[in-house]
């Protein structure tokens, strides 16, 4: 075989690639495919409407309680409060646990709400969130009231 045969055999390979010979004949294999270079997951911010079960059911939640969004129970779990508090993490007391919070209780909510607000031990400023102090008074009285 010299050069030119070679050649000719490569450009007729391309050929056949490009008008589609090579390609996939059905649709099921092309959503296959799709779905599997679909991304992992996406970003939606707090108040958006992306379409998911959560964000739908939030705003009902919200619709139902007059949209204050200050229900201290939700907000535990949606601003990543419960991420620590349900497993103890990093000496996080748990939640409902009277005697873990007991020395806290004896300082007053006011010196809780500021350590929320400031951050105490491994907890961030704000539980790491961008949470309002409604928000964070909301969830500090929840956990009180669980612990008491």
């Amino acid at each position: 075989m010299n050069v030119k045969q070679i050649a000719k055999g490569l450009v007729a390979l391309g050929v056949a690639m490009l008008s589609g010979s090579g390609a996939i004949a059905d649709d099921a294999s092309r959503e296959a495919i799709a779905e599997r270079l679909a991304p992992v997951g996406s970003v939606c911010l707090q108040g958006q409407d992306c379409g998911t079960q959560a964000a739908q059911a939030e705003a009902e939640t919200n619709a139902e309680s007059g949209g204050g969004g200050s229900d201290g129970a939700s907000l535990y779990s949606s601003i990543g409060c419960a991420a620590c508090h349900d497993s103890g993490a990093a000496g996080a007391p748990g939640l409902g646990d009277a005697e873990a919070w007991a020395s806290r209780l004896e300082q007053g909510t006011e010196a809780l709400y500021q350590s929320v607000y400031e951050g105490k031990g491994a907890m961030p400023a704000r539980g790491g969130s961008s949470a309002s102090d409604e928000e964070i008074q909301a969830v500090v009285d929840y956990m009180v009231a669980e612990a008491e």
